[in-house]
């Protein structure tokens, strides 16, 4: 994916993404949920047979998964959690996806049989270890015995026995070992003895990636009600009711996982918090407003990680920057599409109608919004049991679409409109994809 696709991509809100995802995977015949978080897509793979264990050549019959953006999927158990990311999107059965895996699995496969071959070279007795998805040997010395593990990506030394003393474990931080380097496996030999004392040391630094991540607050979506917005019109004066409802929401990033932190308030001001991830609460306690610290420091001490960085400057929460080569090809509409917009009517007032947009279940999300009802009657259409807004594509030009509205028995109504394809993408959805 291409930088400005990533731009895109992290503009269009999370439950556009979720509602992508879910019907391609849903076409596949693949079906998806949302995790404990309510923002995750997850779901479970299962496999005929050609995905096999790249260490020990078992058939794998089943492999959960959670979605990562829109056409991507990241399996969460080993060994199939070695592949990364896997596209989904461009796949038109369930077996040509299965394939991909196993290919995938394939290639991990032959790189682990060339690292062991790396150190058959240098004559050690190399092993597949199935549980670490990696090559395992064993280098002694007269007073040390060096566990080797080699990956796809480097062969490092991961734990010294010494013959008298306590074993130890190497961090990542220490160098990986170009084998290469060595001709004989007594030069191997001598380097790894001569470095001990630096593996010593190795342990002081962090002891994971994850651990060295910091925790990043999201920018919130593109339509949510935040409390900068109530401050700039009620101003910061204005004042709750004592024992109103209220539920406050914070999303996070730490390494590759996401978090919501929620705080609920239940009577003046003392509130119940949660902090959210894929499996579940992290932290959950009780606290008032006057001895919290801030989200920030609870979320970071909750996960040990440093402070939380401040969300990046994303600009007006209302704009969508991109021009059409920032929308992914799958993602771009063509001219004579019907597209749509689907909302559900929470309030319908003699004067005004409250409305909200769809989720992947069908249920509200976002901000609501409020119309005139004769404008929101001119608007949308009662179509098949819920209100729509049809547009239909005239053409698509620089980032842009030309596009006209559909009245009840789908005829254009009033003049020809520009809006940011970008937008489009965002907040409607091709019409065979919305029924």
């Amino acid at each position: 994916m291409s930088e400005g696709e990533h731009t895109i991509i992290g503009k269009i809100p999370r439950e556009r993404l979720n509602q992508i995802a879910s019907r391609k995977l849903s076409a596949l015949g693949v079906p998806v949920r949302l995790a404990a978080d309510r923002e995750t897509l997850e779901g479970e793979l299962a496999f005929s047979g050609r995905v096999v264990h790249p260490a020990t050549g078992q058939p794998i019959p089943r492999a959960r998964f959670v979605v990562a953006g829109h056409d991507k999927l990241r399996f969460l158990d080993l060994p199939l959690a070695v592949l990364g990311e896997v596209s989904f999107y461009e796949h038109e059965r369930s077996a040509s996806l299965e394939q991909a895996v196993a290919q995938a699995c394939g290639r991990h496969a032959a790189a682990l049989q060339d690292v062991a071959a790396r150190m058959r070279a240098l004559r050690l007795e190399a092993a597949f270890d199935p549980e670490r998805l990696a090559v395992r040997a064993v280098v002694k010395t007269a007073a040390h015995a060096f566990e080797i593990l080699g990956g796809v990506d480097a062969v490092r030394v991961s734990r010294v026995a010494p013959v008298q003393g306590q074993p130890f474990e190497v961090a990542a931080t220490f160098p990986p070992l170009a084998l290469a380097e060595y001709a004989t496996p007594a030069e191997l030999e001598r380097y790894l003895a001569s470095a001990v004392g630096r593996m010593q040391a190795a342990p002081a630094a962090p002891r994971s990636a994850a651990g060295s991540a910091s925790v990043v607050a999201t920018p919130p979506p593109r339509n949510a009600l935040t409390l900068a917005a109530l401050a700039r019109v009620f101003g910061e004066e204005a004042i709750l009711a004592p024992n109103a409802m209220v539920e406050l929401v914070q999303e996070f990033v730490y390494g590759n996982t996401r978090l919501r932190f929620v705080a609920t308030r239940e009577m003046g001001t003392r509130f119940k918090g949660r902090l959210i991830g894929p499996n579940g609460d992290v932290w959950a306690d009780r606290f008032d407003l006057e001895s919290f610290p801030g989200t920030s420091h609870v979320v970071a001490r909750a996960l040990g990680a440093p402070e939380v960085e401040p969300p990046p400057d994303v600009g007006p929460a209302v704009e969508v920057g991109g021009g059409a080569a920032s929308v992914p090809s799958h993602l771009m509409p063509h001219p004579g599409e019907i597209w749509v917009m689907s909302v559900v009517v929470e309030e319908a007032g003699p004067t005004e109608v409250r409305y909200v947009g769809t989720d992947i279940d069908g249920k509200p999300y976002g901000a609501a919004r409020v119309l005139k009802r004769s404008d929101f009657e001119a608007v949308f259409t009662n179509d098949r049991g819920g209100w729509r807004l049809l547009v239909q594509i005239d053409q698509v030009q620089e980032g842009n679409v030309i596009y006209r509205q559909l009245d009840r028995q789908r005829q254009p109504m009033g003049g020809p409109r520009k809006m940011s394809t970008a937008i489009l993408v965002a907040n409607f959805v091709p019409e065979g994809a919305a029924y």
